[in-house]
């Protein structure tokens, strides 16, 4: 996949990420450890002594970065008395410090996690050697080594990881039991190349996403989970966090999003709307009749939407580099040519009017005057739906012309 637009962030260093790092490297750093942080005085110290006692036990040659995003606590200091590189990041938010210091970051390796000695910063070798096979992204899984009583809510527990790496695992194929696991390594070429932008939590989402969608190497290792050492509450908000994940994983899966929702509601509809064009029908005490073929159209309508919007969606995203684009969009781009489908339109909407006139010439020969309307719109809904349908079909062939449009 050809990789996005690569984001810059303001940092002390003003290195952008595609900056070529093998003429700024006077010693062949292997491992960078970066350590976002806002107002993490209480942890901070205990997190760096750590990272460095685990470099020197295991003979890597290394450095500490805490990202600093704007801590008015003395944090700064503490970094700098540790001998740790600090960065600073203007930016607000988790992500826009991990991209910060990603960014500032001098080593092959990059290993992230949280300040807040949740982590143990001691027991990265699993990381590490997985990096050294080969792999580009190595997350830490919770669930499989282990979480310390009170150090993840229940909600999160229970609820928000588990629903949230399911869905991340659906709709991208990604071999990842804890989608959100704040500690993770990688290579940073690999990872610089997908482009990551996201400012806030949403960008523990986004790596994984971008690495699948690129076919990066992605492996897991078990890690743990301590309860933090803070005294305040945590930066993460539950719900506001939770839904700002959710979102990006939608946004990346317009299959879910519109796709198969889509042809759901249309199967179901039509099949309404075919059942009960002869007459109503009865199961057991409930009839089926007019007034269901109604809600039948609005199911098709909206289902017809949602495909032209899936349609529309796969075809930015792949405008925009945002995915590369399957053999079988291409297929499809092909023969679904614009003028193919104003045929197509203009076939419904022939078929519509002409469903249209045969009700006026039905009334008519009321003298337009009282009439059954149950057995009219049986002629009325199908023709109203094939003409909505048909210039749903047109726009959104222009539309989807429009973007193919060479570009300046």
């Amino acid at each position: 996949m050809a990789a996005a637009q690569l984001h810059t962030l303001p940092i002390a260093s003003d290195r952008p990420w595609s900056e070529d790092v093998s003429d700024r490297t006077p010693a062949a750093i292997e491992v960078s450890i970066v350590m976002p942080c806002l107002n993490e005085a209480e942890t901070l110290a205990l997190c760096v002594r750590k990272a460095n006692a685990f470099l020197a036990a295991h003979d890597i040659v290394g450095e500490v970065i805490v990202a600093d995003n704007g801590s008015t606590d003395g944090s700064q200091q503490i970094a700098n008395a540790m001998g740790a590189r600090i960065v600073h990041v203007p930016t607000r938010g988790y992500g826009a410090a991990l991209i910060g210091g990603i960014a500032a970051a001098k080593g092959q390796f990059i290993v992230m996690g949280d300040a807040d000695d949740s982590y143990d910063f001691g027991a990265l070798m699993p990381f590490v050697a997985q990096l050294r096979d080969g792999a580009q992204l190595v997350m830490g899984n919770r669930f499989r080594g282990g979480i310390a009583s009170g150090a993840m809510p229940p909600l999160h527990r229970y609820l928000g990881n588990p629903v949230l790496s399911f869905l991340g695992r659906t709709f991208f194929g990604t071999p990842v039991g804890d989608f959100h696991c704040g500690l993770r390594a990688f290579r940073r070429d690999a990872i610089v190349a997908l482009g990551l932008g996201a400012p806030g939590m949403e960008f523990a989402s986004e790596m994984v996403v971008k690495a699948s969608i690129a076919k990066l190497d992605i492996r897991e290792v078990p890690t743990t989970l301590d309860a933090d050492g803070r005294s305040r509450p945590p930066h993460l908000r539950t719900w506001r966090d939770g839904w700002r994940h959710l979102r990006f994983l939608l946004i990346y899966a317009p299959r879910y999003l519109f796709l198969y929702p889509g042809i759901a509601l249309t199967i179901a509809g039509l099949l309404g709307v075919l059942a009960l064009m002869p007459g109503s029908l009865r199961l057991g005490r409930v009839e089926f009749s007019i007034h269901t073929m109604i809600f039948a159209a609005m199911a098709v309508l909206i289902g017809s939407q949602l495909i032209g919007l899936s349609i529309l969606a796969r075809r930015y995203g792949v405008i925009v580099g945002m995915w590369p684009e399957s053999a079988l969009m291409r297929r499809a781009r092909t023969w679904v040519s614009v003028e193919r489908a104003c045929l197509i339109a203009a076939a419904m909407l022939v078929t519509g009017i002409c469903g249209a006139i045969t009700a006026a010439v039905i009334w008519s020969d009321t003298g337009f005057g009282a009439m059954n309307p149950m057995a009219l719109m049986r002629v009325t809904i199908p023709s109203m739906l094939l003409c909505c349908v048909g210039v749903q079909i047109a726009v959104t062939a222009f539309f989807a012309g429009l973007l193919d449009q060479p570009q300046r």
